[in-house]
């Protein structure tokens, strides 16, 4: 199968947009796996919390390039070759460090993993776009979400087997990668398409696509609080919560609940057919439970903490939704994938929020930088349903 088979349309096979899900549900599981195995492998390896933090955040340097870059090639030379060589990449960081804990190859282990990542999610976003429309666009926004949330909760559950459930946790991630790549050249061999690469779906070009100043307008405001929302859920609010599970249990959980909630809240939305405002209500849950994470002290209770994961999963999962279809509804075809790469980085920016509230360490200069988040958030919803009326 040659690349113009990535661009289908109508007439593309629906075991390739299946196989085009699978790759991005493993993509996920590949990204955040790590998440789980963090407590374990600093207490081996005899990890200070510098090193950590590092390790973790490197991922992003790689994450950053793999998205711009894989979204932009991925419109010049088609979806399938990036997302495979992303995979690809991402496989071979991982096995780096099924091989190897030490400092020096997580370091570039998280790396590889981060570029392979980011060439992979923009193109096969953008692939799941080309052949389903905005209903493909929404629905590989939730599939990556879930394989978010599976992720680290999968790589807790097989660490809880003993010594080797760290490098057990990366060869099931690698496995799972492979298996998906298989089936994507599998599917993508028995496809016959009927649309040219470059050409649109009647219902696509009848929309009117504007550029793509006019689609970053619409889909980035809303970028930053995807993953600002997710990881302030899984990662900042666990540990203020004593609940008495292992450190790698209780990351693990934290992360199917919020994630789980983003993804599932994805799939009711689709089903319900809620339309472009449910963007708007992402961006109020952001504010809400930025707010509400200020105005708590540092240690909260249990029965407090679950009502803002599902608040926090809410708010990212309409965000990225919301999003994802703009870019799917005004931007050209021949871009997408670079706009998808871009609206990514800037969701990306988020994940730093917090590593950003941990280096501050003021339990009241973090409320600060919470309580003006809320503002910017709620401003953006403000905005977004006013544009929404002038333009409906």
């Amino acid at each position: 199968m040659d690349d113009s088979a990535d661009r289908g349309g109508p007439g593309t096979s629906g075991a390739l947009f299946v196989a085009v899900l699978t790759l991005l549900l493993s993509t996920g599981w590949v990204a955040n796996h790590f998440v789980a195995l963090m407590p374990l492998i600093s207490n081996r390896q005899h990890l200070g919390a510098a090193a950590l933090d590092a390790i973790f955040g490197i991922y992003a340097l790689g994450l950053l390039p793999g998205l711009l870059i894989g979204g932009r090639v991925s419109d010049a030379l088609g979806r399938r070759s990036v997302a495979l060589a992303g995979s690809t990449v991402a496989v071979a960081g991982t096995i780096a460090m099924l091989l190897s804990q030490q400092s020096d190859v997580l370091l570039i282990g998280r790396f590889v993993v981060g570029l392979g990542v980011g060439l992979t999610m923009s193109s096969c976003t953008a692939w799941a776009s080309d052949m389903r429309g905005p209903a493909g666009a929404a629905t590989a926004g939730a599939v990556l979400t879930a394989g978010f949330a599976i992720g680290p909760f999968g790589a807790a559950v097989i660490t809880r087997a003993g010594q080797s459930g760290v490098r057990t946790s990366f060869a099931v991630a690698a496995v799972f990668v492979v298996s998906a790549m298989a089936t994507t050249i599998l599917a993508g061999h028995r496809v016959k398409t009927t649309t040219p690469e470059t050409g649109l779906a009647p219902e696509a070009a009848a929309r009117g696509r504007q550029g793509a100043a006019w689609a970053l307008s619409w889909a980035i405001p809303l970028a930053p609080w995807v993953f600002a929302s997710a990881t302030l859920g899984f990662i900042t609010i666990p540990s203020r919560i004593h609940t008495g599970l292992s450190a790698q249990m209780a990351a693990g959980m934290a992360t199917l609940m919020v994630n789980g909630v983003s993804g599932l809240v994805q799939v009711l939305a689709r089903v319900r057919r809620w339309g472009p405002q449910a963007g708007t209500v992402g961006a109020i849950l952001a504010a809400l439970g930025y707010a509400l994470t200020a105005a708590t002290p540092s240690t909260m209770t249990l029965a407090f903490g679950l009502p803002l994961f599902l608040i926090l999963g809410c708010a990212s999962g309409l965000c990225l939704r919301a999003g994802l279809i703009d870019l799917e509804t005004t931007a050209p075809q021949r871009i997408r994938g670079g706009l998808t790469g871009i609206f990514y980085v800037v969701t990306y920016v988020g994940f730093g929020l917090p590593l950003l509230l941990t280096t501050i360490g003021s339990p009241r200069t973090s409320a600060i930088i919470l309580t003006v988040m809320a503002v910017l958030a709620m401003l953006t919803a403000i905005g977004r349903a006013t544009r929404l009326r002038r333009n409906s």
